[in-house]
């Protein structure tokens, strides 16, 4: 299943095809900001339904850099991490190659998705540890890179309770971590009462932080990743009448919106390449201004991972 450099098709892998060649970089600035901020979206690809020791392989809710060698892991909404091996010294996906699959299990080794655990939001801690927010509590546990667990952690005060959810399915998705701010979380859409345009990152250690979406568009947020003092949001719109959903990633310096109590960012559109349908749900800062995203997808009943590879200068 590993993907190498062709004009064909790869066994569980498909390109997806730029006009032009593609290998040739997307660049597109910044639409909110006056700020340098650019993004080039590198490559693409797309992985098919497989199995692995068992498991269906999609679903990705969240992704992390691997603690341990240059790939990731992407916690699947099917309770499993995925060891994924990755190649990106060209530029391009060398490799892309799912190589292990880790149950989640609680601290007597039974399966996290018995007890009905939904993994969405997830974050790499100084420790190697992973945090993950189940959903549907919401609660926060951290596991080890193999989906051992290690311990329970508190979430933001104001998004422990889901009543204060604009709907159930509308909980946490989006969760960080910082020395100064302790762990940070945003909810889907904002919570009951907020403002359509305005969501609210909350977090354990720092007051709240409203963060303004102008636009006409419905903004979700999908994921989120702190490196340094920047906060990387990513976000979703979806079209009125075409329902085609795009993805765009918010940059906030998280000093400047501190000492404002409140921001708007740099909105940039991450420009995916002849698919419409993908619903971006991780997102992995993999050093250098490096990004991999990746989308939870089930189409005509099948699951389709899409991964892109961006970089933000």
């Amino acid at each position: 299943m590993t993907c190498v450099p062709s004009k064909s098709e790869c066994v569980g892998h498909r390109r997806v095809a730029r006009s032009g060649c593609l290998s040739a970089a997307i660049l597109v600035a910044a639409v909110t900001s006056a700020n340098a901020e650019t993004l080039r979206v590198l490559d693409q690809l797309v992985l098919g339904e497989s199995k692995l020791s068992g498991e269906k392989i999609g679903e990705f809710s969240a992704m992390v850099r691997d603690p341990v060698g240059n790939g990731v892991l992407a916690i699947s909404d099917r309770g499993y991490i995925a060891e994924i091996a990755l190649d990106t010294t060209s530029g391009r996906f060398t490799r892309l190659e799912p190589v292990a699959v880790h149950v989640l299990t609680d601290a007597d080794g039974a399966p996290m998705r018995d007890k009905d655990f939904n993994a969405e939001g997830a974050t790499l801690l100084d420790d190697g540890g992973i945090a993950i927010v189940d959903e549907a509590g919401p609660t926060l546990a951290v596991f080890d890179r193999t989906g051992k667990w290690l311990r329970g952690e508190a979430l933001p005060l104001a998004v422990q309770d889901a009543a204060g959810q604009a709907s159930e399915k509308d909980g946490i998705e989006a969760i960080a971590w910082t020395v100064d701010a302790g762990f940070l979380a945003m909810t889907e859409e904002p919570q009951m009462g907020e403002p359509r345009n305005v969501h609210t990152l909350h977090s354990t250690l720092a007051p709240p932080l409203q963060i303004s979406v102008p636009g006409d568009e419905s903004v979700s947020i999908k994921s989120m990743e702190a490196v340094g003092d920047q906060l990387f949001i990513l976000e979703r719109t979806r079209d009125d009448v075409t329902d085609a959903l795009t993805p765009w990633l918010r940059i906030v310096d998280l000093q400047d919106c501190l000492a404002s109590a409140g921001c708007t960012g740099t909105q940039l559109p991450i420009a995916v390449d002849g698919i419409t349908d993908a619903d971006f749900e991780g997102l992995a800062p993999l050093g250098d201004g490096l990004f991999l995203m990746v989308s939870d997808d089930k189409i005509d009943g099948d699951l389709r991972s899409v991964f892109v590879l961006f970089r933000v200068e």
